[in-house]
């Protein structure tokens, strides 16, 4: 690829990002450092994790760019194989994150009693694979204090997917799928996480618009929250019965 040509890559409705050559640029923020020290931790522990290599003359944050298929989450579904092995991934970022500590300042908003640094934003669109190989996870931004079951909840959002009714048994076989991926969390929590896991990105999003965060504005013109509170409130409904076909 040639390496003066920018390549708007998909998606970026927060922050945008371009390829050049091997590498990706994206904009930064009050929390860049924080997030960059985490990727230094986790980045010698952990596979599929991009590589901080400095900053352009834009400003820009530069990273190394993972090759890999981006699942169309409007389209298309994670395979069981896919699910399985981001949830696999995302345990083992927990075991190596388990000793980082950063005072910040984090661009997400925590929710009551965090215990580890998480990325808050594991989904499909961040989340590139080679068939059902995982091969990269990207968009750290939303980086900072968090929970395992807060993470799984939304990947459950995202990957069962939960924001659209693929039935009640097929929920909760794929919140099954994501409890023993990860080990030790019971389906039904992860299930019963996930309204306040969306809340705290409805809060975020208030927080990050009230101070002029240009990806939270960019969010709201979008039709955000009104289109994720309209999912949320019809997955309410729906919860009931998930969690009867989960026991």
């Amino acid at each position: 690829m040639n390496e003066d040509v920018e390549l708007a890559l998909p998606g970026g409705n927060v922050g945008g990002a371009v390829r050049v050559g091997d590498t990706v640029r994206r904009p930064t923020g009050p929390w860049t450092p924080a997030v960059h020290a985490l990727l230094a931790h986790v980045g010698a522990r952990v596979p599929h994790v991009p590589e901080v290599l400095g900053f352009d003359d834009q400003g820009r944050e530069v990273l190394t760019y993972l090759p890999g298929e981006v699942i169309d989450i409007e389209t298309q579904a994670l395979t069981d194989a896919q699910l399985s092995a981001l949830v696999s991934w995302t345990r083992d970022f927990h075991q190596a994150v388990a000793d980082f500590d950063h005072e910040g300042p984090w661009r997400f908003v925590p929710g009551p009693e965090p215990t580890l640094i998480g990325h808050n934003d594991i989904a499909p669109y961040n989340a590139c694979f080679t068939g059902d190989e995982l091969t990269g996870v990207f968009d750290w931004d939303f980086a900072g204090p968090s929970s395992p079951t807060n993470e799984l909840a939304f990947i459950a959002w995202n990957g069962v997917p939960l924001t659209r009714d693929v039935g009640t048994r097929e929920s909760a076989r794929r919140l099954a799928l994501i409890s023993a991926a990860y080990g030790g969390v019971e389906p039904q929590a992860v299930l019963d996480q996930v309204p306040a896991r969306i809340q705290q990105m409805f809060d975020g999003m208030a927080r990050g618009v009230a101070a002029g965060d240009p990806g939270m504005v960019r969010l709201v013109q979008l039709g955000e929250p009104q289109r994720s509170r309209r999912t949320l409130a019809e997955l309410m409904t729906r919860i009931p019965a998930i969690r009867d076909a989960i026991a």
